[in-house]
């Protein structure tokens, strides 16, 4: 692959700092970095959420869970859940009813449990509970596609079934396997500060707290989450089998489809993600159905974290990539097109 022009565009961006790799299934095809080190970590959010899904798997094919079981049968605190009804957010009213059924670990896994984030749901924003845990699903389970907390969730169950905690278990199912040294939950010295743009000038702010959450908190670099990328090229190997990541990167959502969520609260997000309307959710991963031309095949699937962290997989093109950035809001347009150029050019090098 030819570096040059990939180099000179990325340089170009106007981001603080910013790590690109583009790798296929067996080696590193491209790697840089602008504004840090190569090997700078960096708080990679949401993007933490694929790699406790692939945790979920492990334990299932362990004989250890079903992902068809009801959570509350690991976690008796979700037993006779709520769910809001009749909402009235001028009001600051709603009902209550009973889950139809118990939400199941699948549908925590496909975002259709019922949980959303505060940030970005319109009824959770309004009435402002202490956690998203605390307030009552937002919908039946099954019925709706909605972003949140489904995989801190899932991150509970991991440590229930493991008997370690979170940051053990993902480090020997996930970490060890698959030689990711540079990764876990634990803040690190070359770790990179997230930046907002305050008064058209970047502005640093202080580092996240330590989160040991399945949803978000791991720290890594490019080159670790390369490694886990890999192992999706690989159809999920070493760490699970061929039919267990066919699962997770087929529709598991039916025909409801992924929906854009709002900008609750703009500080941290713009409306997100693209694909809304048209694209589905499998177990940990949007998957793309519509072709992009010069990009990403269809069936290719992604996911990102809230400081703006990014990677997609192509199997059919055996290409993935990974570009991180720390800067909020999520979605922020100078990080998406920094994103999409960077795309586009893997492409143009591979075609």
């Amino acid at each position: 692959m030819s570096h040059s022009e990939i180099d000179q565009f990325l340089a170009k961006q106007d981001v603080p700092a910013l790590v690109a790799l583009a790798t296929d299934g067996n080696k590193t095809l491209y790697h840089t970095a602008h504004g840090v080190d190569p090997e700078s970590t960096f708080a990679i959010m949401s993007m933490t959420k694929p790699i406790t899904s692939v945790a979920i798997l492990m334990l299932q094919e362990q004989g250890k869970l079903s992902i068809d079981d009801a959570a509350c049968k690991y976690l008796d605190i979700f037993k006779n859940r709520k769910v809001v009804s009749n909402v009235d957010t001028s009001a600051r009213t709603y009902d209550e009813v009973p889950q139809e059924h118990d939400f199941t670990i699948r549908e925590l896994l496909a975002h259709t449990a019922g949980f959303g984030y505060k940030f970005c749901n319109d009824v959770l924003f309004a009435f402002d509970p202490k956690s998203e845990l605390s307030f009552p699903l937002v919908h039946q389970p099954g019925s709706q596609w909605t972003y949140g907390v489904s995989t801190y969730v899932l991150g509970n169950i991991v440590e229930t079934v493991t008997r370690k905690s979170l940051g053990e278990a993902l480090d020997d199912l996930v970490f060890k396997p698959l030689g990711m040294t540079s990764t876990s939950f634990k803040p690190r010295d070359n770790q990179t500060p997230p930046s907002r743009r305050v008064d058209n000038a970047w502005q640093a702010q202080p580092l996240f707290p330590e989160m040991p959450f399945g949803d978000g908190g791991l720290i890594s670099n490019a080159e670790d989450y390369a490694k886990f990328l890999r192992c999706l090229l690989a159809k999920g190997a070493p760490l699970i089998n061929e039919s267990s990541f066919s699962e997770m990167i087929s529709n598991q959502i039916g025909d409801l489809f992924v929906e854009t969520q709002p900008s609750a609260n703009p500080g941290f997000t713009y409306p997100f993600p693209r694909g809304g309307g048209v694209d589905k959710w499998g177990l940990g991963f949007q998957i793309h159905m519509q072709p992009e031309p010069g990009m990403r095949s269809p069936g290719s699937f992604s996911w990102c974290g809230l400081l703006n962290t990014y990677f997609w997989v192509d199997p059919e093109k055996d290409i993935a990539g990974v570009l991180l950035m720390q800067v909020l809001p999520l979605y922020e347009p100078r990080c998406l097109e920094a994103l999409d150029g960077f795309e586009k050019l893997v492409y143009e090098q591979l075609a």
